[in-house]
């Protein structure tokens, strides 16, 4: 089993430089190795050709370039491709590739193996709860797929929308986001980074005091606590009034408007009713509603018929709701948060 200590995007340019130093090297090489990783996409130390060979044997030696390796892949018509990896511990993560206009993308990523919230329609809540990710193994998420891109696309946006509850990893996420913002590191916009949460207000007001520009969408689902709770367990905890407290509170200090992901089931969560309801809950809040078709987990939770989804879409557009309905990619390769970690049974 390999030491999570010695991951390449463990390193902050400081330590970086420290290791260099204990190497003997000069501290400048530790900007070029992070040139390498970030910048190039380097996939091993034999690439780095600027470095001495004997640099790059100690280096190879000391350092694991990558804290992921593919366990799967699987890729889409539509240029969705999505992954399964392993980590240093055998467990294994999910992420998604998604193409979001010509020559750009979106990865989605995961922050956890498992998931603590349990949402009854998510494969990934249906999983329970193994650890956190380590900052390396997120952004490594990134780098894999940046790799398998090459010069056929750039990676322009991250959404913190796979396994896990981003706010429940507080400390590895935001450690992870600095690589994957610094210059140093991706250099990837803050407005381009969009962190998810089923609705964690302590992380929520947390990040809202960091004012680092960065989007917040909330997994909202159900327009009334009744049903909230039953979709997504943390809603006992944090119910619907002290939440939308937490969204109005980080739009007031980020000046940043919200997103709430609204996940339609069929006959549980999509009738015209329930869409005035949630209108009436996000009056006057500076917010976004985002609607997406279920994916079939293998639970009761399925997509309703396309005419019952463009119903809730135009009774919330009516009522003055900011709403966009997604685009749901990758369904013929199960893209949906933890399908295929369920599906290959690791």
């Amino acid at each position: 089993m390999l030491s999570p200590r010695v991951f390449a995007t463990g390193f902050a340019p400081e330590s970086l430089e420290a290791f260099f130093a204990g190497l003997d090297a000069p501290r400048y090489r530790a900007g070029q190795l992070l040139n390498w990783l970030y910048k190039r996409g380097a996939a091993s130390f034999e690439e780095m050709t600027d470095f001495p060979k004997a640099l790059r044997g100690s280096l190879a030696g000391e350092i694991v370039l990558s804290s992921v390796t593919e366990a799967k892949r699987q890729e889409a018509r539509d240029g969705t491709a999505k992954a399964l990896l392993r980590l240093y511990d055998e467990r294994t993560i999910e992420t998604v590739l998604l193409p979001s206009r010509k020559g750009s993308y979106t990865v989605c990523v995961s922050v956890q193996v498992g998931c603590p919230v349990g949402c009854p329609f998510c494969a990934t809540g249906l999983q329970g709860f193994e650890r956190n990710l380590l900052p390396a193994e997120i952004v490594d998420q990134v780098l894999y797929f940046k790799r398998y891109l090459g010069e056929r696309g750039a990676i322009t946006n991250l959404v913190f929308m796979g396994m896990g509850e981003p706010l429940a990893n507080y400390d590895n996420l935001l450690q992870a986001l600095v690589a994957l913002n610094a210059p140093w590191g991706l250099g990837l916009g803050a407005r381009n980074l969009t962190i998810s949460t089923a609705g964690l207000v302590a992380g929520i007001n947390r990040l809202a005091r960091e004012k680092l520009q960065l989007g917040l969408a909330i997994s909202l689902h159900a327009s009334n606590d009744v049903l909230r709770s039953k979709l997504v367990p943390l809603n006992r905890q944090y119910p619907l009034a002290i939440l939308l407290e937490a969204a109005r509170r980080y739009v007031a200090l980020s000046g940043r408007r919200v997103s709430f992901e609204y996940c339609l089931f069929d006959g549980v969560n999509d009738s015209l009713l329930q869409a005035r309801e949630l209108a009436y809950l996000l009056r006057g809040l500076n917010a976004h509603v985002n609607l997406i078709a279920a994916s079939d987990v293998g639970t009761s939770y399925l997509a309703p018929s396309r005419e019952r989804i463009l119903g809730f879409e135009v009774e919330l557009r009516r009522l003055g709701v900011n709403v966009t309905l997604r685009r749901s990619y990758g369904r013929e390769i199960a893209a949906g948060c933890g399908q295929l970690k369920s599906a290959v049974n690791v």
